[in-house]
């Protein structure tokens, strides 16, 4: 979809978007969550196949861009792609939307870890030729630390191809400023609308090539094209 400077929008503003995607239209967020993770795969898979890559690991993070790592991990390993996921944080943190996918993501026998150690990690992603960063979506704040800053950190030394869910983790989507880590894309496949702080600040150095993508809301919400 191309994205006109209508549809650059704050964090807030497509907040509101969501809430009124489900309270008015009846679109839920688990299936906006479902469509993000699909064509994050389908994006992936097409840039892996372009480029000779097989292993894929995906960096999922407790809140709801993980839970769209986990779709994405369910839609790569039904196309037969060998995926695996790294979980920062124990299933009991995730928020409901992320545990009930990874609940699924489980029953399908998909291999998943939930690391404490980041040696482990490390070892992981040097095992794999593609990183989809899921650690964090648009709602960070403050200096991100402990075990999620030295993920970002291995992510960025690995020197793998890096895609991110949303928005380069550590990123402020409306600012372009970096919490105190911030993952540093090759590309970054936004959900729906592009955010503010790609094109300010530190965004441009961190999200490397952006694919906006369609994941069901409503036509009246992009304006410029159908005004509400």
């Amino acid at each position: 979809m191309l994205i006109k400077k209508h549809n650059i929008l704050t964090r807030e503003e497509i907040s509101k978007i969501e809430k009124e995607t489900e309270e008015i239209y009846g679109i839920s967020r688990l299936i906006l969550m479902e469509n993000a993770g699909r064509t994050l795969a389908e994006i992936v898979q097409n840039n892996a196949e372009k480029r000779g890559y097989k292993k894929i690991c995906i960096v999922a993070g407790k809140g709801n861009n993980g839970g769209d790592g986990f779709v994405a991990a369910r839609y790569l390993f039904n196309k037969k792609i060998n995926v695996n996921v790294v979980c920062l944080a124990p299933s009991e943190e995730f928020s409901g939307l992320s545990f009930t996918n990874y609940q699924i993501l489980c029953r399908m026998g998909i291999d998943n870890y939930t690391f404490k150690d980041i040696i482990d990690i490390k070892n992981l992603l040097e095992d794999t030729d593609v990183i989809i960063d899921a650690v964090f979506g648009t709602g960070v704040k403050g200096d991100i630390t402990e075990l999620p800053a030295e993920a970002i950190s291995l992510i960025n030394e690995s020197k793998r191809f890096v895609l991110s869910a949303d928005i380069p983790s550590g990123l402020d989507a409306n600012t372009g400023n970096v919490h105190g880590k911030c993952v540093k894309s090759d590309i970054t496949v936004s959900f729906g609308f592009a955010k503010q702080g790609f094109y300010i600040n530190s965004g441009p150095a961190h999200c490397g090539e952006i694919i906006v993508s369609d994941i069901g809301f409503p036509l009246f919400f992009y304006k410029g094209d159908n005004e509400k």
